[in-house]
């Protein structure tokens, strides 16, 4: 196959990051549709696991895989070098939401082996019927994820899915007209008045609202949600915009400071070094990208040996390296970039883990309240 063949996608354009266009366009198509629109959550703690093993097999009989991702989110090597160890050809698509990649799995006709929805997608796609359970004996890099991954209460025991990458979301903000930003009080600083932002996602943005009120991020209690309404609509007396396009407005210093994902953050900060990026004292959340067989995929075996493939330790590195988030494979760290292991806001600390959790899925009902809520923000 040559590199022609290989559709690979621009890597590392500022104006279309892997965050920018994802949590807007996902959030308002759950509103639209009364939240979820796709049945109740399977159990808490089973992730909808299957009751039999998995076993993956090739439907169509060929070297081939076809992969769909986020834009800007893999390394220069990556499937080149999937191909040199395997043999297996790669097509590889782009996609810039959860809904559009949603659309195109679920019309059936797609033929995707490999999909990377976000870790709240992963139960709806689950509700839908989706995914194919992983066939873990496929899987013996499976080894090196890290607990928190393996644990997780969007897919204890990975049955359905294998992290990609992950990130948090904080405060990206300018040292030279903030000085240092510790938390959400930074809003009220003069020199952010009229210029600061915060994310145009509903979960991320009331996240704050519900943070700054002193409640958990994953509240389902209406008058907490009550209280971030509040809390964010006083907030946006003194705000520029609610967007999730930050990256360019940050690196030009058009904005002092922003509610942002963290690698959004992070690539701000590598056009402008002023820029810093602060995870707020009084918490965020996480949020982790997933590898995820569709139910349909032709080469479902080829689709395990690709992630068993990024599983090695020093793919999984490159991979780090190259997209600069953060790493859920444990035995790369050692391969992994010192200066970015290192760095406390791309690898936060136990202690500040624990005060990011990941957006849990809280079914429809709590779902289309979040919605309601957002509404009242955004038009109030």
């Amino acid at each position: 196959m040559s590199d022609d063949n290989l559709r690979i996608a621009r890597l590392w354009d500022p104006r279309v990051s892997r965050r920018t266009m994802l949590r807007s366009a996902t959030f308002f198509a759950l509103a639209a549709t009364g939240a979820c629109g796709v049945g109740s959550a399977p159990p808490t703690g089973t992730s909808g696991a299957p009751t039999t093993k998995a076993k993956a097999t090739n439907a169509v009989a060929e070297p081939k895989l076809n992969f769909y991702n986020w834009t800007d989110y893999i390394a220069p090597d990556t499937l080149t070098g999937f191909r040199d160890a395997s043999g297996i050809e790669v097509t590889y698509d782009n996609f810039s939401s959860n809904d559009e990649m949603e659309a195109k799995i679920a019309s059936g006709a797609a033929g995707y082996d490999l999909v990377v929805p976000s870790d709240n997608f992963l139960r709806r796609f689950l509700r839908s019927g989706l995914l194919t359970p992983l066939d873990h004996d496929l899987l013996p890099n499976l080894k090196n994820v890290a607990k928190r991954f393996t644990e997780a209460d969007y897919d204890p025991g990975n049955a359905y899915s294998v992290p990609w990458a992950w990130g948090t979301t904080g405060l990206a903000y300018s040292k030279s007209q903030l000085g240092e930003v510790t938390g959400f009080s930074a809003f009220d600083l003069a020199a952010a008045q009229g210029r600061s932002t915060i994310l145009d996602e509903a979960r991320d943005a009331l996240a704050l609202g519900l943070l700054k009120a002193g409640h958990d991020p994953n509240t389902t209690d209406a008058a907490h949600l009550a209280d971030a309404v509040t809390v964010l609509l006083e907030l946006k007396k003194k705000l520029g915009q609610i967007t999730s396009d930050v990256i360019e407005p940050l690196s030009s210093g058009q904005v002092p400071l922003a509610q942002a994902y963290s690698g959004d953050a992070f690539q701000a900060r590598d056009a402008n070094e002023d820029l810093a990026y602060a995870i707020p004292a009084e918490g965020g959340l996480s949020y982790v990208d997933l590898l995820c067989v569709p139910k349909d995929a032709p080469h479902a075996e080829n689709a395990h040996r690709f992630i068993d493939y990024v599983l090695e330790p020093s793919v999984g590195a490159a991979l780090a390296n190259a997209i600069r988030y953060g790493s859920p494979n444990e035995a790369a760290k050692p391969l992994i970039d010192p200066e970015l292991l290192n760095d406390p806001l791309v690898y936060p600390s136990d202690e500040q883990l624990a005060k990011l959790p990941f957006t849990k899925d809280l079914g429809a009902d709590v779902e289309a309240r979040y919605a309601d809520a957002w509404t009242r923000v955004k038009t109030g």
